[in-house]
């Protein structure tokens, strides 16, 4: 069976290749583990409930992708084309729960009304953060226009009456695979040590900052945003890390390092809706010695531009396709398949880095569409039991959101990062949770 070249056989077809990153949700996921994220448009006006009804019916017939369910074959899981529409439902107090992603005819990601806030939840094997904020763009700029908004210059948002590329459908990694080294292994990173919440043990801070004054600091300091947000997070959990062998006794030197996703769209000419991120890996090794913030942020803004680097981040892609290129991979049954990769998981890729910042960046929109919105922000997935905490960060105008989802019983990170912010003169405004 081949991939479809275009929509209409797509949807004939009745089927579509999960690409490469999405191959490892469906093996790892569970109730705790959902590998579902959120993206959140908070308007300045309530939402119109017969306005959001009819922009989800309209937004999904530009999103035919999107419009699946999870299948399974042989060898492979597959995406199946249903036409369901997404389920538009109340926002409930744990955000990111899991899909029933084995349900026939069950769609996977869903629109979620509150007040004056718009949330879209994706489960990671449709699509990443890049591909998830165009779906939120298209479905805002059809709900405003249905709500009498006249938005005269969309720009580059996907329109409900504009054709569906067949690029939006494409595989980025396999396009861009080319057979290179491999990234150098790595030593297993240190782990937080605080417990975790009994069930639901998810928590969401949010905070929001002036955009203008942490870019303004970040500039004085010849790094970007994510760099400088990045080493305040590395310097926290470095603090944390003394903290616990001073409390224990014990001397173990260990490595801390971060996930950092990047958004391989930007590196690459494509149009793809689907998964195309990788990641870089910035840490500092404790066993050379501790570290100041000087020397953390000199070393993660070198790390960053180096490993973001599209010669250094191909090695990522060259590697996670090689792998499912092997005959021995290919000819394995889906439930030994399933077996591997949660084994793998367990025992190596959790266990690589000590937390994870994704940074979405900077919202534009049309001046019509962005007159009627306050903020945006990010809810990463729900962390794993290593890892513990994660950050999600997105700017729109002169508002910065951060976000953290937290799986455990203490906010110490979050509490040292926040002060490592207003410390610098960065006002920091916590929000209700």
């Amino acid at each position: 069976m081949g991939e479809p070249v275009h929509t209409k056989s797509f949807q004939e077809k009745g089927w579509l290749k999960l690409d490469n990153a999405a191959k490892l949700f469906p093996a790892i996921m569970s109730d705790s583990l959902t590998t579902v994220f959120r993206i959140t448009a908070s308007l300045k006006e309530p939402v119109k409930y017969t306005a959001i009804r009819k922009a989800v019916e309209i937004t999904a017939k530009r999103f035919p992708y999107f419009s699946v369910s999870l299948g399974s074959g042989l060898f492979w899981h597959f995406l199946e084309f249903n036409d369901q529409l997404p389920r538009i439902q109340a926002e409930e107090d744990i955000p990111c729960t899991a899909f029933a992603a084995g349900r026939k005819n069950e769609a996977l990601y869903r629109v979620i009304i509150k007040k004056n806030r718009i949330s879209v939840e994706f489960i990671h094997i449709l699509t990443d953060g890049g591909g998830a904020l165009e779906y939120l763009k298209s479905l805002l700029y059809t709900y405003l226009t249905l709500s009498g908004t006249r938005i005269n210059s969309p720009g580059e948002i996907l329109l409900p009456e504009s054709p569906v590329s067949p690029d939006e459908m494409e595989d980025g990694y396999k396009k861009f695979f080319r057979r290179l080294p491999p990234p150098s292994k790595m030593v297993k990173a240190w782990h937080l040590p605080f417990r975790l919440n009994k069930k639901p043990a998810l928590r969401i801070i949010r905070a929001d900052i002036p955009a203008g004054d942490i870019r303004m600091i970040a500039r004085k300091l010849n790094v970007s945003v994510t760099e400088y947000i990045v080493s305040v997070y590395l310097l926290s959990l470095h603090e944390i890390f003394i903290s616990s062998q001073r409390n224990t006794g014990r001397k173990i030197r260990k490595v801390l390092r971060v996930e950092v996703p990047v958004n391989m769209r930007n590196k690459f000419l494509t149009r793809t809706m689907r998964n195309f991120s990788l990641y870089v890996l910035p840490e500092i090794d404790l066993r050379l010695g501790n570290y100041t913030f000087e020397e953390i942020l000199r070393s993660v803004h070198h790390q960053l531009q180096i490993s973001a680097d599209v010669k250094q981040i191909s090695r990522f892609l060259s590697s996670n396709v090689s792998y499912e290129k092997l005959l021995i991979i290919r000819i394995l049954p889906l439930f030994i398949k399933k077996m591997a990769i949660a084994a793998i998981y367990r025992s190596l890729a959790s266990k690589r880095w000590t937390g994870i910042v994704t940074n979405l960046g900077m919202v534009n929109l049309p001046a019509e569409m962005g007159d009627a919105v306050d903020s945006f922000e990010i809810i990463p997935p729900p962390p794993n039991s290593k890892v513990k905490v994660s950050c999600g960060l997105v700017s729109f105008n002169d508002k910065l959101r951060v976000c953290f989802c937290n799986i455990t019983q203490s906010n110490d990170l979050e509490r040292r990062i926040f002060k490592h912010l207003t410390d610098a003169g960065i006002h920091v405004k916590i929000l209700n949770n």
